[in-house]
């Protein structure tokens, strides 16, 4: 958190410094500021010192209208100091690269762990989306590519539909859902297409957050701190050289898993897991070769 205090303005408050401190509604008023500056709607300087306000308790009255209005000079004075010290406090939710500046979202917790449409209450992943099937992660993984190539945001609602289902009994990777069923999205995607855009675009976000940390975190498996990163080189890639489609015809002729359905019912830590193992054991045998 940082301590700010603008006694110009009355201002006294602890701002979060990332989105983990933040509250959920600060979050969704975040995600709703970023949704109508993805859409031209207000700029970027609005956004920074609407979000600021908001973080910081602030609110426009009656009263400090009137008196913006009868002290023009000062008051400009003040919203320059505003906008600031907005930039300052809330620059961790940009990053800037080559194609210019981006917005940062740094936090696995799923602040809309149920989506309400309508009547329909659809369930989604949980924290750090460690309680996914494997089989979920390849859809939804290529739904994200097919968007990327086609931008066409259709396959935004079906990825989606891929992660958030009615309730149901416990599945293999650990969820109260519904089973997974490809055939079955496009139903679900239709539900989610009446979703605001500000909630697609936090899934989206939370979903990317969620893949860099199964790629670069640690996680506790059988009481070891372990990390997959080795899996998602840039040299040696599993999803990437091999493809997740491939890895799972592999993981069923093994048959650890079971079949094929079974691997895609199977929870993505549990497969990660084997997956790490099998890749130092190769790496050690490999070494014992090279040594010889």
């Amino acid at each position: 958190m940082n301590r700010i205090e603008i006694p110009d303005i009355g201002l006294s408050a602890d701002i979060p410094a990332s989105y983990s401190e933040m509250t959920r509604p600060q979050v969704y008023y975040v995600m709703q500021q970023l949704h109508a500056l993805s859409l031209a709607k207000i700029s970027l300087a609005e956004f920074r010192v609407r979000v600021l306000y908001y973080l910081a308790g602030v609110k426009r009255t009656a009263r400090s209208i009137a008196w913006e209005r009868l002290h023009p000079a000062e008051a400009r004075r003040r919203a320059e100091k505003v906008v600031i010290l907005a930039e300052e406090l809330l620059g961790f939710l940009f990053t800037t690269d080559r194609d210019g500046m981006k917005p940062v979202f740094d936090t696995i917790i799923n602040h809309l762990p149920v989506l309400h449409v309508g009547a329909t209450h659809l369930i989604g992943p949980g924290d750090g989306m460690i309680d996914i099937s494997f089989g979920e992660l390849i859809a939804a993984d290529a739904d994200l590519a097919l968007c990327s190539t086609t931008k066409d945001e259709r396959h935004i609602d079906n990825m989606i539909a891929r992660l958030y289902r009615r309730p149901g009994p416990m599945q293999p990777c650990g969820r109260r859902v519904r089973p997974f069923k490809m055939e079955e999205t496009e139903r679900y995607a239709r539900l989610i297409r009446r979703l605001p855009g500000w909630q697609k675009q936090l899934i989206m976000y939370w979903y990317a957050a969620c893949i860099d940390n199964l790629q670069h975190g640690y996680f506790f498996v059988s009481g070891r701190e372990v990390t997959f990163e080795p899996l998602f080189s840039h040299e040696e890639s599993v999803g990437e050289s091999l493809g997740w489609l491939t890895v799972q015809f592999d993981l069923a002729e093994k048959n650890i898993f079971g079949g094929i359905d079974g691997v895609a019912e199977a929870n993505i830590i549990d497969v990660l897991t084997l997956l790490l193992n099998y890749k130092q054991t190769a790496d050690h045998v490999r070494k014992l070769k090279t040594d010889h």
